[in-house]
């Protein structure tokens, strides 16, 4: 059975949904071959333990959006919208990644 999360947990899970969702409205208007964001946390470890994921529908869009550099597209907007929501990371490049796997996968 999991574990029910604080008040606090929830507003911070709250907080880094709120932010990707403003990230993905943007991406999606510019990337048509972007498909969105997820994230994995440990609540005990955060926001250390923060890892966004950012899909694209395919291995050649994967490949393109990584020559374009969008991986550095993703940190700057995700760190910003983070930070307005008072979270701060230390170093983005280690939190966001790009792929093609879903968070199914």
């Amino acid at each position: 059975m999991a574990k029910k999360l604080s008040v606090v947990q929830l507003k911070q899970q709250a907080n880094v949904l709120k932010s990707l969702e403003v990230v993905e409205q943007a991406a999606a208007q510019l990337y048509p071959d972007f498909v969105g964001c997820w994230f994995s946390m440990e609540f005990e470890n955060f926001p250390g333990s923060l890892l966004v994921r950012c899909q694209f529908n395919s291995e050649a869009a994967l490949a393109a959006a990584q020559q374009q550099k969008l991986d550095l597209y993703f940190q700057k907007q995700i760190h910003k919208q983070l930070f307005k929501c008072g979270i701060l990371i230390k170093d983005i490049k280690k939190h966001v990644v790009l792929t093609t796997l879903s968070a199914e996968d």
